[in-house]
């Protein structure tokens, strides 16, 4: 007979007696905050149990831990305390157990409504996964458009402004227990014992601040505006009867995170949009946590790897959980093809969030008649406050192309010399092979303040080409990557056997050529040096497509092996370009292959 509560809870409710999450909360708002536990409409005050000595196990006998502001004690007390505490509510809030239904004045005490204005709800005080928890907050907090420096397009200069791109990510996040002491990893056999529970997660991102300064800094402003987090942590007991053997992961992990046991969640995720100045929201992404590749015990096991110690609270995220398929993919980069392709959402359309649109994110476990929920994880945008105007006498630089700059000192409120004196200076390349002509306009030009200008445009415009060339590299690296692993036998036979591991590498190299498209093309050998790679990858997708359509073809009575694959994907290509000299240089540069000599021969 399944578990049924005295306290009434609605079929559809996220919070039944097999789920019981833990949270942080005010009954009142001069309160102060306690832990407590959901169940449906309710939260049991785990602060007014405690007084009443009804945890009178051997590891919360005695404990203070559920009169403090947080719980970090008691996620730091570990799986046998854990173990402890929901065995006695799941006993005191059944439907056969007497001492907390039969006595009133002890039960309106302990269930404080949920659906009071006064309540207040925190999850344990988490530190986000890039060392920063000032910025993480709770469901329901409005995000605030972030401003940053950003690169809108190519030919333009940078510019501090709101982010154009906001973006959510569809995540979860596990919230650590008992930590680690410093310079001593977790075993990854371990790690369970160390991961309190999990929430839902939206880890923002503004993908055009990100994309300017992901390198030399990776992700720092364009993430560190806010980071939302549902507000119930639900326990790896309640998730334990959702288990399922992860996938198994090939090629095979090295041995500190190869596990002996390797467990994953089936935990459906949806993710909501409500526009602004509209009602009703649509429904623009549906994942699962199953479709994450490492999962969360690696993950924590992993970050401990080096030495590095976590405390009780601590909070990592998973990650980006996008599935095989359009619609599962968890971000809007992803969706929209990185703007190119709008969603449609009841009306209306969107790329990226505009001001006052909600994201909503929620997730469950569909049990036997109850599910098993995280409630919603939801934040709405704020425009970015508007910049005061100051009045200032310093030096600017104004562009009106991409190879002008004017450099004048003047105060904010006046213009540009409409007739500046005009000189022309060369600056060495990436490649050092020419030099890039760079005009410069002075609109006072004195010797001095000319001179300057000169050598830090000079600067800037080499420094600016270095790292372009540098993104493209580590591109063109991780392109050679995929090559090789494209050539692989048994990658063609799983692409063969499997649509998902087609799908897997194609967003690969998708996401590949969506780095390629955010370097700006400032000067000409950085639009031929992008231009190559990313026929490169061109050229890589059309082989994947290749060999997954040649499932169905046969040869001998056989499939096809990669050399017979490359040989008629080859011979397509000498077709259509006219063979000879210009097919072998069109695959040679273009599609990263060399030509088949033999084949060439054998015409």
């Amino acid at each position: 007979m399944a578990l049924k509560s005295f306290v009434e809870v609605h079929p559809d409710s996220h919070f039944p007696i097999q789920n019981l999450p833990y949270g942080v909360f005010k009954p009142e708002p001069d309160s102060e905050p306690r832990p407590g536990v959901a169940i449906g409409d309710y939260v049991l005050d785990l602060s007014v149990i405690a007084s009443a000595g009804l945890f009178d196990g051997p590891y919360l006998r005695n404990s203070d831990c559920f009169t403090q502001p947080n719980l970090n004690k008691f996620s730091g007390l570990g799986r046998p305390a854990w173990k402890e505490a929901r065995t006695t509510l799941q006993k005191l809030l059944s439907a056969t157990e007497p001492i907390l239904r039969d006595n009133e004045s002890l039960r309106e005490k302990a269930l404080v409504p949920m659906v009071s204005s006064a309540n207040s709800f925190k999850s344990a005080k988490p530190l986000a996964y890039h060392g920063r928890a000032s910025s993480v907050v709770i469901s329901g907090t409005d995000i605030i458009r972030p401003r940053g420096q950003a690169h809108p397009a190519p030919n333009s200069q940078p510019y501090f402004g709101p982010s154009r791109k906001l973006d959510f990510e569809l995540e979860m996040a596990f919230i650590v227990g008992p930590g680690n002491e410093f310079g001593k990893p977790v075993d990854v056999n371990e790690a369970a014992d160390h991961i309190f529970g999990l929430v839902l997660m939206n880890d923002w991102s503004a993908r055009d601040i990100q994309a300017w300064e992901y390198v030399p800094l990776g992700p720092f402003l364009g993430k560190s505006f806010g980071t939302t987090i549902s507000p119930w942590i639900v326990t790896l007991d309640a998730l334990e009867p959702f288990a399922f053997d992860a996938q198994k992961q090939d090629p095979p992990p090295l041995p500190y995170i190869a596990e002996k046991e390797s467990k994953n969640y089936d935990i459906s995720l949806e993710v909501s949009i409500v526009p602004a100045g509209k009602e009703d929201g649509s429904i623009v992404a549906k994942s699962n946590l199953k479709h994450i590749y490492w999962t969360i015990t690696q993950q924590l096991a992993h970050h401990t790897s080096n030495g590095c110690n976590l405390r009780p609270g601590d909070l990592l995220g998973t990650g980006t959980i996008s599935g095989p398929v359009p619609e599962s993919f968890g971000s809007l980069l992803e969706l929209s093809w990185n703007g190119q392709q709008p969603l449609s959402l009841g009306g209306t359309t969107r790329t990226f969030l505009e001001d006052g649109d909600e994201v909503i994110l929620s997730g469950c476990c569909k049990g036997d008649g109850y599910s098993v929920g995280f409630g919603k994880c939801s934040g709405k945008i704020l425009p970015s406050p508007k910049e005061k105007m100051k009045s200032s006498y310093r030096p600017r630089f104004f562009s009106s192309t991409a190879t002008t700059v004017v450099y004048s000192f003047h105060n904010d409120h006046s213009a540009p010399d409409p007739d500046p004196k005009i000189t022309e200076i060369p600056i060495s390349s990436a490649t050092d092979e020419q030099s890039i002509p760079i005009t410069v306009a002075a609109a006072h030009p004195q010797p001095r303040e000319l001179s300057a200008a000169v050598r830090i445009q000079s600067a800037y415009r080499s420094h600016v080409v270095r790292v372009l060339v540098g993104k493209i590299s580590a591109v063109n690296s991780e392109a050679n990557y995929w090559q090789r692993i494209i050539q692989r036998q048994e990658t063609v036979d799983a692409v063969r056997a499997s649509e998902r591991e087609r799908v897997k590498i194609n967003e690969a190299l998708m996401g590949l050529l969506f780095r390629l498209d955010s370097v700006p093309g400032l000067d000409p050998n950085v639009r031929e040096l992008r231009r190559h790679v990313s026929r490169k990858i061109v050229g890589l997708q059309e082989i994947l497509d290749a060999v997954s359509d040649s499932r169905a073809e046969h040869w001998d009575g056989y499939l096809r092996d990669w050399d017979d694959i490359i040989e008629g994907f080859e011979r397509d290509v000498c077709i259509e370009k006219g063979g000879g000299t210009e097919m072998e240089r069109f695959c040679a540069e273009h599609l990263g292959f060399q030509c088949l000599q033999r084949f060439l021969r054998d015409q």
